[in-house]
């Protein structure tokens, strides 16, 4: 038991250090515990991680150099490029914390001295990242996350929908080739506004986050402003009818020229066919399906019409001529005769 307890004091003794060293005053010592760190390949992300270290960059890069590493990890874990990776969320936002203190020299020399400022604190806090966002976490963060996701989602955003639609045909249209109408529900231009969202003399006034450009940026991203959807102004009297979206939801029809040939399964796609989103985002497509429905009389394999026919016992010996139906009409057929093979089933286009 002494012998456990010289151990125990002896290690007591290697985990404590003299704090002097440090500034510290006489009686503020504290336990030194060792730690050990694994180092990934990858980034990991924790809310109390050197901005520095987010994103991986020295304490002493450059502007560009920070601006850089940003841009390339915004872009890695964005959430709209990453939507099977429930985590890119919480990672694009460190990144977006971090690059907004080291993005503002003002707001990095505030964080560079907290770093170094009362020094017990560095390895319990992130260096003073944790201490740094919560004191200077403002409405800043909220307009600059608002105007950087515009720029990921403008791309998107020109993007409409598309439809998706089973069209069912008969044999005979699927072989021959033919021109369908189709109807189907989707999301068209308003025809009270001319799908505007607004009158043509509305009153209207300057877009306050683009200031009447239409586009925000962010060096070297630029963006169409979502506020004002790339207009520059702000309307003050919305179209009744659609509510200022400048679409509605209604019945389209559109013509299909279906070529011969066609089999179950096949898909085709019509451009701008599709759900409209606003007069500045491209239509979507609409993606036909085609269903061939079984046929009475004929059946098919691949580029095969097969067709049974009865012909007697006196036929089938002496051979003779035999009337079949076709896709095309009745036609007939020879039969050989005396011949060891016996048609019961004719081909025929």
């Amino acid at each position: 038991m002494r012998r456990f307890n010289s151990v125990l004091r002896s290690l007591q003794a290697r985990r404590t250090f003299d704090s002097s060293a440090l500034g510290l005053r006489p009686g503020s010592q504290k336990p030194f515990l060792f730690q050990r760190y694994i180092h990934a390949t990858g980034i990991s992300f924790s809310s109390a991680r050197n901005y520095y270290d987010v994103l991986g960059v020295s304490p002493k890069a450059t502007r560009e150099e920070i601006k850089k590493s940003f841009h390339e990890l915004a872009k890695k874990f964005h959430p709209d490029t990453n939507r099977n990776n429930p985590s890119a969320k919480k990672m694009f936002q460190e990144i977006r914390e971090a690059y907004e203190t080291l993005g503002n020299s003002e707001r990095r020399e505030e964080y560079d001295k907290l770093r170094y400022r009362n020094s017990e604190y560095v390895n319990n806090d992130g260096s003073g990242a944790e201490r740094f966002r919560r004191a200077y976490q403002s409405n800043f963060s909220d307009s600059f996350h608002k105007i950087f996701s515009e720029i990921f989602e403008d791309q998107s955003s020109q993007l409409s929908s598309d439809i998706r639609v089973e069209l069912t045909l008969s044999l005979y249209e699927a072989v021959k080739g033919c021109t369908k109408r189709l109807e189907f529900d989707a999301f068209v231009f308003c025809d009270s506004c001319d799908g505007l969202g607004h009158a043509l003399d509305a009153a209207t006034r300057v877009c306050p986050t683009c200031r009447g450009l239409g586009r925000v940026t962010i060096p070297p991203f630029t963006a169409q402003c979502q506020t004002c959807k790339g207009s520059g102004h702000i309307v003050k009297e919305h179209c009744m009818s659609c509510r200022g979206s400048g679409v509605v939801e209604a019945t389209k029809t559109v013509e299909v020229v279906i070529p011969g040939g066609v089999e179950s399964g096949a898909t085709v796609a019509i451009d701008n066919a599709g759900h409209v989103r606003s007069r500045t985002s491209q239509p979507g497509k609409l993606y036909i399906t085609f269903k061939v429905a079984n046929d009475s009389t004929f059946s098919r394999d691949g580029s095969d019409i097969y067709v049974d026919a009865n012909i007697s016992f006196t036929q089938a010996i002496l051979g003779g001529k035999v009337v079949v139906p076709t896709l095309s009409g009745k036609t007939e057929i020879d039969v050989r005769f005396a011949s060891s093979e016996i048609y019961s089933i004719f081909r025929a286009w």
